[in-house]
């Protein structure tokens, strides 16, 4: 078992934000990404992505809680409601909730991720209306605002992901791609070695402003097996 240092990714952005760097928060939000391309490829769902269900132990943050993660090809779950936490849902699904979650709606999870990284602060958490008006207004589109002085890149790249159209949302591969790419550009050294499409990159429509036990990442890609992922972590309260 091991002991999540930094706690859960809410935890850790409460605690160390002021520390972060611009480049640290590219590399979260990239640890993030790669978990989740980690299991599309394994043909698996999270459908519960939110700052709760990362941990973050020696500042790498690690994707955990597959309770209810389903395979894409035996969806046998109920559709009598929403999974994860309101903020986070595919709106989607929120409209309707006979709309089967799918890959999009994980990347959609992901851009309201990569937006509190980049403010250190839970989506919505300042605004004071009950979970029904919130539903409303997600369905409507409205998002939360992007932080001063955010890389345009990075901008994008969020904001391209949580369009209401899943159809307009990049792929799992696109995003871990563009986040690579501007890693680069930004002379981080841990993403000179990585290999990604540079056509997957140029797939995105810039007008769309558009365990290690838990360790989701390059090395546990190497492992194998989705089981091993799902080990649960101490997490300091």
């Amino acid at each position: 078992m091991e002991c999540a240092d930094g706690g859960n990714l809410h935890q850790y952005l409460n605690n160390h934000f002021s520390e972060l760097t611009w480049n640290d928060k590219i590399k979260l939000a990239f640890q993030i990404t790669e978990g989740i391309k980690f299991l599309q490829g394994e043909k698996i769902l999270h459908r519960d992505l939110h700052s709760g269900n990362i941990v973050v132990h020696q500042g790498e943050a690690k994707i955990i809680d597959l309770g209810i993660a389903k395979s894409m090809e035996t969806q046998t779950y109920s559709h009598s409601g929403v999974f994860g936490s309101l903020p986070y849902i595919d709106p989607k699904r929120l409209a309707n909730y006979s709309y089967e979650y799918n890959e999009k709606s994980d990347i959609y999870s992901l851009g309201v991720l990569m937006w509190e990284i980049s403010s250190g602060k839970s989506p919505f958490a300042n605004r004071n209306i009950g979970e029904d008006l919130l539903r409303l207004d997600l369905i409507g589109g409205h998002r939360e605002e992007p932080v001063p002085d955010t890389p345009d890149e990075y901008l994008k790249l969020y904001k391209s992901c949580w369009d209401p159209e899943p159809n307009k949302r990049p792929s799992i591969s696109q995003v871990f791609s563009k986040l690579v790419k501007l890693g680069r550009m930004r002379g981080i050294q841990d993403f000179q070695d990585i290999k990604c499409d540079d056509d997957e990159v140029q797939g995105i429509q810039d007008n769309n402003v558009n365990d290690t036990d838990a360790q989701v990442t390059t090395e546990t890609s190497n492992n194998g097996t989705i089981d091993d992922i799902n080990h649960d972590l101490d997490i300091p309260g």
